[in-house]
C-alpha cells in the first residue's frame, strides 16, 4: 500500500490519515550478518501487538564491505526482511545506522572508509557516547567524511556513500512497504562538537564565577541554559552548512529510480535539548521529519533521575520545529528504558506526548524477548491506524481498557482502531486477531466531526 506526504500528514492510497506505531529493528552484530534470524514469530507477534512499523537498521559496512563493491548477499536478506515484515502488515523505515561512526570503535562504516589517521581511540570512557568527544579517532574519521576526503581508490569518501544510496533506491525503490529512506543515523559532526564544547566552557566560566567546568552536575539552571545555547549556536551552523547540503545530495542520488521520501532527523546532539537545524529539503514536501528524543539519563544506571519535564520539553522544541517544516514526524528513537518496575509508567509518559501531537514513532529497540516482557507491556496500546477523513485528537486510558478518538470523516470512509482489548458492542465492527486484540472498523454516514469512545467488553 503506497504512503505518501500531504503536508504534515502520512496519506495511504485510499485517502486514509495514517499513525505509525512502530519499534527499532536493529542488529549492530556484524557477526550475525547485521540482521537478526528468525523474525517471523516476532513480526507476526507485532501485528498481534498493534505494530505497523519497523525501523530497519542497515549498515555501510554491510551494504559495502569494500570501495565500490556491494553485497549482494546482504542486500537480498535485506529485502527478504522488508518483504516478510510486510507480511504481517509492517512497513519499513530503512535507517542507515551508524555508532561512533564505523565498525572499528561501534557501528557504521566500514574499516576502509574510518581515515582516523592512526590517531587513538579510548577503551574506558564511562558511557559509549562519550568517545564521540574523546576518541581522536573518532573525530578524525568524521571529518574526513564530511570534507569528502578520497578512499583508497582516489574518490571521496562521501561520492562513495552517494553512489551506494542511487544503488539501493534501485534495489529497493519499488518496495511499496518502504515509507522512507533515513540516510544516517545521529550524523556526528567530528571536531565541530568538541570545539563548540570547549567554546561554550569558556564562555559559560567567564559569565559565571561559580561555574564548575569538571563538575557539571553542580550547573546552575542558568549556566546550563547559557552553556547549552552556546553549542546549540555551532551546532545549528552544522546543520545547515554541511547536514543539509549533504541530505541535498542523498536526495538527488535516490529520486532517479524512486519517490521515497528521505528522512531527516538531527544531528547527534538534537536528540537531547539542542534543537536542529534541518530544514526542508525542497519545496515538494516529499521528506519525512525524524527526530530522536531521550533523558540524560538513558543507557545509564541513574533512572532515579529520569526527568519527564525534560523529555517533554524537549519534544515540545521538537514539535515547535515540526510547525515551521510543515512535514510528517516519526520519532525515530525514543525509550531505550531497561525493564524494571518504573519502565510501563515512562512508556505510558511518552504516549501521551505522541497523543498529543499526533506523532508517528518507533520505539529504541526490539531486543530478543521483549515483545514478551511485561515490563514492556504499555508498548502495546490502542491507537487509530488509519482514519478516514481528518484525525483531530485520540486518547487512550489503559487503565479503563477505553479509547475515544475525535476526528473528521469522510462519508462512508472506514476508520481503522488498533485495540488491545475486545470491545463491547457498538456502532462499530470487529476484527479480532489475537486473544486479547482486535481492529475496530468505524463507517460514518456523514462528513461532520465526531467522538467515538471504544471500551472494553465486561468481564
Amino acid at each position: 500500500m503506497k504512503i505518501r506526504i500531504e503536508n504534515d500528514r502520512f496519506i495511504d492510497e485510499n485517502g486514509n490519515q495514517i499513525l505509525f506505531n512502530g519499534v527499532n529493528l536493529v542488529c549492530k552484530d556484524k557477526e550475525a550478518g547485521y540482521l537478526f534470524p528468525d523474525t517471523e514469530p516476532v513480526f507476526r507477534r507485532f501485528r498481534e501487538q498493534g505494530f505497523n512499523l519497523i525501523r530497519l537498521g542497515i549498515f555501510w559496512d554491510g551494504v559495502e564491505p569494500q570501495p565500490g563493491i556491494y553485497d549482494k548477499e546482504y542486500l537480498r536478506k535485506v529485502r527478504e526482511t522488508v518483504d516478510l515484515a510486510w507480511k504481517y502488515g509492517l512497513f519499513t523505515l530503512l535507517d542507515m545506522h551508524q555508532d561512533l561512526f564505523s565498525c572499528k570503535w561501534g557501528d557504521g562504516a566500514p574499516a576502509w572508509a574510518a581515515l582516523d589517521e592512526g590517531a587513538p581511540h579510548p577503551e574506558n570512557c564511562t558511557m559509549w557516547y562519550e568517545a564521540y568527544l574523546q576518541s581522536d579517532a573518532v573525530i578524525n574519521a568524521a571529518d574526513n567524511f564530511w570534507r569528502n576526503a578520497p578512499a583508497s581508490d582516489g574518490i571521496g569518501l562521501i561520492d562513495h556513500y552517494e553512489a551506494m544510496w542511487a544503488m539501493l533506491a534501485e534495489t529497493f525503490g519499488s518496495c511499496e512497504s518502504i515509507i522512507g529512506f533515513e540516510p544516517m543515523n545521529e550524523p556526528f559532526m567530528g571536531s565541530i562538537a568538541r570545539s563548540a564544547f570547549g567554546e561554550a566552557a569558556q564562555k559559560t566560566a567567564a559569565q559565571f564565577a561559580d561555574y564548575e567546568p569538571l563538575n557539571p552536575l553542580a550547573m546552575t539552571p542558568e549556566q546550563s541554559a547559557f552553556y547549552m545555547r552556546t553549542v546549540s549556536e555551532r551546532l545549528t551552523v552544522f546543520d545547515r552548512d554541511q547536514l543539509m547540503p549533504f541530505y541535498r545530495r542523498i536526495q538527488k542520488a535516490v529520486e532517479h529510480s524512486t519517490d521515497i521520501p528521505l528522512v531527516t532527523g538531527g544531528n547527534i546532539y538534537s536528540s537531547s535539548t539542542v534543537p536542529t537545524g534541518i530544514t526542508r529539503l525542497d519545496e515538494r514536501g516529499n521528506q519525512i521529519y525524524a527526530p530522536h528524543g531521550y533523558d540524560a539519563v538513558v543507557d545509564s544506571d541513574r533512572y532515579e533521575s529520569f526527568s519527564k519535564e525534560n523529555v517533554e520539553y524537549l519534544f515540545a522544541d521538537k514539535h515547535r520545529s515540526q510547525t515551521e517544516l510543515n512535514l510528517p514526524v516519526i520519532v525515530g528513537e525514543w525509550g531505550a528504558f531497561p525493564s524494571r518496575d518504573f519502565t510501563n509508567e515512562l512508556i505510558r509518559h511518552m504516549k501521551g506526548i505522541l497523543e498529543k501531537y499526533l506523532w508517528s514513532s518507533a520505539y529504541w529497540q526490539w531486543m530478543p524477548g521483549l515483545e514478551k516482557d511485561p515490563n514492556y507491556a504499555d508498548l502495546q496500546r490502542a491507537y487509530p491506524m488509519s482514519t478516514s477523513g481528518e484525525l483531530h485528537s485520540y486518547h487512550f486510558d489503559p487503565e479503563k481498557k477505553e479509547i475515544r478518538i475525535a476526528y473528521t470523516p469522510r462519508k462512508d470512509g472506514v476508520t481503522v482502531v488498533y485495540c488491545p482489548f475486545l470491545p463491547a458492542e457498538g456502532k462499530y465492527t470487529a476484527e479480532k486477531i489475537s486473544d486479547d486484540a482486535c481492529l475496530v472498523k468505524i463507517t460514518a454516514d456523514a462528513e461532520e466531526k465526531i467522538s467515538v469512545l471504544i471500551k472494553a467488553e465486561e468481564n
